[in-house]
């Protein structure tokens, strides 16, 4: 079995690793721990280093983790997703020849729960499969999926986007968003996420004939049942189902509430003019907000 210390050691870089790739970190730390149970579970099970188990063993781990753990479907992907990144970082570091986690799948999971958001393990699930993802496009999907997750903007918003309509420097980013008959306009900051995620996407778009923002593989302005699809697709290859550009939209405005506990500003950089309006789609099933924001007939402009 791997030492003690080589262990530490080599949990150590893949920590480095992770953070230098851009995740928060909550996601390191929990990658990390999910890495050691890993370990755990192999010294108990042949004793076998990380870089020597195979995929045959990681597919057992996962069986146990479902069946004889009975961990939920959200727990086990993040797992699985820890562990591919492990495989990715010891491939770049020599550690390992081959993946042995690229055949194993993540886990199904249902959301027929009613319409809700993404949680954190979700979200990172989505963005993982865009990062993974074949796609001759990728630094747009990505991009695509930070903007979309991260501003709650509507796909035929983001459809219309101009280079104009950005801006960014290396401390600061806004994007003014126009509705469809040129009113109702509205700004919104962009955090380094997205930043980051449009500077890489930027960086490959290069001249087009076209001023839109997202282009097609042909250089046209993407339309929006390509987002939809796109969207629908890399959910699946994260394990989820029932996920839209709306679900997108939703998981912002949610989170933007937790964070700032302020309905009306939620409303305006989502670009809902009443709070009722807000309400319904950021969240469905409370009828009391609702009424209460219809008895105040309160416009958030």
């Amino acid at each position: 079995m791997m030492g003690d210390s080589a262990l530490l050691d080599t949990l150590a870089g893949y920590g480095e690793y992770l953070a230098r790739s851009g995740l928060s970190e909550l996601t390191v730390k929990n990658y990390v721990a999910d890495l050691k149970h890993l370990a755990s579970w192999a010294a108990l099970n042949g004793a076998r280093p990380l870089v020597t188990i195979t995929g045959q063993e990681i597919q057992a781990y996962r069986t146990d983790l479902l069946t004889a753990k009975a961990h939920p479907p959200t727990t086990v992907n993040r797992r699985l997703q820890a562990i591919r990144k492990f495989f990715r970082f010891a491939l770049e570091r020599g550690l390992v020849e081959t993946d042995p986690s690229s055949g194993i799948k993540l886990v199904p999971q249902s959301r027929s729960v009613g319409p809700r958001g993404l949680d954190g393990t979700e979200v990172e699930s989505l963005l993982e499969a865009v990062r993974e993802g074949s796609s001759r496009l990728a630094s747009r999907d990505y991009a695509i999926v930070q903007i979309m997750l991260q501003t709650g903007i509507r796909v035929g918003e983001l459809t219309r986007f101009r280079l104009a309509d950005l801006e960014l420097t290396e401390e600061s980013g806004l994007l003014r968003v126009m509705g469809e008959d040129s009113s109702g306009g509205r700004e919104i900051p962009l955090n380094s996420s997205v930043r980051k995620a449009m500077k890489a996407y930027l960086s490959e778009r290069g001249e087009s004939g076209s001023d839109h923002l997202f282009l097609s593989v042909k250089g046209e302005p993407l339309s929006v049942r390509s987002v939809q699809r796109l969207v629908g697709s890399y959910a699946r290859a994260a394990g989820m189902e029932d996920v839209s550009t709306y679900t997108l939209r939703q998981t912002c405005g949610q989170q933007l509430l937790r964070d700032t506990g302020d309905l009306a500003l939620v409303a305006r950089l989502m670009g809902h003019r009443r709070l009722e309006t807000a309400i319904k789609y950021i969240l469905p099933g409370q009828e009391d907000l609702t009424e209460a924001a219809e008895r105040s007939s309160l416009n958030v402009y």
